[in-house]
C-alpha cells in the first residue's frame, strides 16, 4: 500500500511540475488554468451550498420529529403518570390517617385495661398472696407449738 502511495505522490508531483513550467512557458495556458480553476471553485462552492441546505433541512425535520413524538407521546404519558402518581399519594396519606388513628386506640385501649383490668387483678393477686402467707404462717405456729407440747 505505501508503495501505492509513493507512486500516487509522484505523479501529483510531475503534474505540479508540468503545470509551473506551462505556466512559465505559455502566458495564454496561465489566464485559461486560472479561468478553469475559478469555474472548479465555484461549482465546488454550489455542491456544498446544495449540501449545506440539505443537512440543514434533514436537521429542521429531525427537529420538528422530535417535538411532534414528545408532544404526543412523552407528554401525555407523563400526565398520565402524574395522576396515578397524585393517586398513590392520596393513598398513602389516607393510609398514614389510619396507622396514626389505629394506633390511638390501640394506646388508649392498653391504658384502659391498664387500668381497668390489670389494677384490679394486681390487686386481688396481692391481696391473696398476703392471705397466702398469713395462712402459711399461721399453719406453721400452729405446727411448731405441737411439736413443743
Amino acid at each position: 500500500m505505501g508503495k501505492w502511495i509513493g507512486i500516487g505522490l509522484a505523479v501529483l508531483g510531475l503534474i505540479t511540475i508540468a503545470f509551473i513550467v506551462a505556466a512559465y512557458l505559455f502566458p495564454e495556458f496561465r489566464i485559461a488554468t486560472r479561468d478553469i480553476a475559478v469555474v472548479i471553485l465555484a461549482v465546488m462552492q454550489m455542491i456544498a451550498v446544495i449540501l449545506m441546505i440539505a443537512i440543514l433541512l434533514a436537521i429542521l425535520y429531525a427537529v420538528w420529529t422530535i417535538n411532534r413524538l414528545a408532544r404526543n407521546t412523552v407528554l401525555p404519558k407523563i400526565d398520565m403518570l402524574t395522576g396515578k402518581l397524585d393517586q398513590v399519594i392520596e393513598n398513602t396519606q389516607s393510609i398514614t390517617a389510619n396507622v396514626k388513628d389505629t394506633t390511638a386506640t390501640a394506646s388508649t385501649t392498653t391504658v384502659y385495661i391498664a387500668e381497668q383490668v390489670v389494677s384490679p387483678v394486681i390487686r386481688v393477686a396481692s391481696l391473696l398472696a398476703g392471705v397466702r402467707a398469713a395462712a402459711r404462717f399461721l399453719a406453721r405456729r400452729d405446727v411448731r407449738e405441737s411439736d413443743l407440747g
